[in-house]
């Protein structure tokens, strides 16, 4: 829907006017969204996290690249959420101050410890006023519950799309061979390639063995000498797959039998020893197994394509000029 602009018209001439540096415009009109306008700055601004992450991964000509369509990106996000707060004003929406005023004390508890004069002098060093402030947490809030009431709409999945989705992506679901793994690590005092023989947490890797050997039952001699995290656990890894152990351990986890321990395993770090509880070869996981996760898949790209669907007609009725 087109509406006069004329009253625009000597902010975009005096926006639009603004130095140019660099081929980047320092400040101007990027777009105009009814009666908003949109301005490179905010741009930036919006983008600027991205663009500190982009500069870590990139150089040169990609470099720029990749913030020009993180530049794009953001135009059209902004673009969304400005639609998106015209639409909560046009409804006549309200939202209470306190939920505002609420969001913003949990934030001073959980990320200044309560102190508001340090949340206070954050916002000065921002060179953001506490109504500024105030006025970004009210349009984030106000765009969180426009979005989820329109995502939150009851979504029923058919049988048979759950069917369909698990015959087109059944590779997905297939599973290496997978052992039910127990481990004991014995930490080395000084990390080295190789330890003599006399080494004392060699001995007590041996004794551990012979205790095995012996009838003694791994869980109980990994709670009693493992130094890992599981020894609580009994050295209880679970269901594992080649990718998730390191080479060393892997090569000796799939060749042991179920019942078997193996032998002491050196690494750099310290000495393992494995023992294989049950052994799963390799298959597709059945249908009644995935069924659940497929269905919540399927739900949320049902939610996608509604949010979508939804910023289009906002997007249709609205007037939307780029410069």
């Amino acid at each position: 829907m087109k509406r006069p602009l004329g009253w625009l018209l000597t902010i975009i001439l005096a926006l639009g006017a603004l130095a140019v540096a660099q081929e980047e415009i320092v400040d101007g009109v990027a777009a105009i969204v009814n009666d908003k306008v949109i301005t490179y700055s905010e741009i930036r601004e919006f983008v600027q996290p991205i663009v500190q992450q982009l500069r870590r991964e990139y150089s040169g000509q990609e470099l720029i690249e990749k913030i020009r369509a993180a530049q794009r990106d953001a135009l059209e996000n902004l673009i969304d959420r400005t639609l998106i707060l015209h639409e909560f004003n046009t409804k006549g929406y309200s939202i209470p101050d306190s939920i505002i005023e609420q969001q913003i004390n949990e934030t001073i508890a959980n990320e200044y410890g309560g102190d508001r004069a340090a949340f206070i002098k954050t916002l000065q060093a921002q060179k953001l006023t506490y109504a500024q402030y105030r006025d970004k947490v009210r349009e984030r809030t106000i765009i969180q519950a426009m979005r989820n009431r329109k995502s939150q709409q009851e979504i029923v999945v058919s049988p048979y799309k759950i069917e369909q989705y698990y015959k087109e992506h059944l590779a997905d679901f297939k599973v290496d061979d997978q052992v039910k793994l127990r481990m004991i690590f014995i930490k080395k005092t000084t990390p080295s390639a190789n330890t003599p023989d006399d080494d004392p947490r060699r001995l007590l890797g041996n004794e551990i063995l012979r205790k095995l050997d012996g009838g003694a039952k791994f869980e109980d001699l990994a709670k009693q000498y493992s130094d890992a995290k599981e020894a609580k656990q009994g050295g209880d890894w679970g269901w594992v797959g080649k990718d998730a152990l390191r080479k060393e351990l892997n090569e000796t986890a799939f060749t042991l039998k179920p019942g078997q321990h193996s032998k002491l395993i050196e690494t750099k770090e310290g000495f393992y020893i494995l023992q294989v509880d049950d052994f799963k070869p390799a298959h597709t996981k059945p249908l009644s197994e995935v069924r659940n996760s497929i269905e919540k898949i399927l739900v949320e790209e049902q939610r996608a394509k509604m949010m979508e669907s939804w910023i289009k007609e906002l997007r249709a009725k609205a007037y939307i000029r780029f410069f």
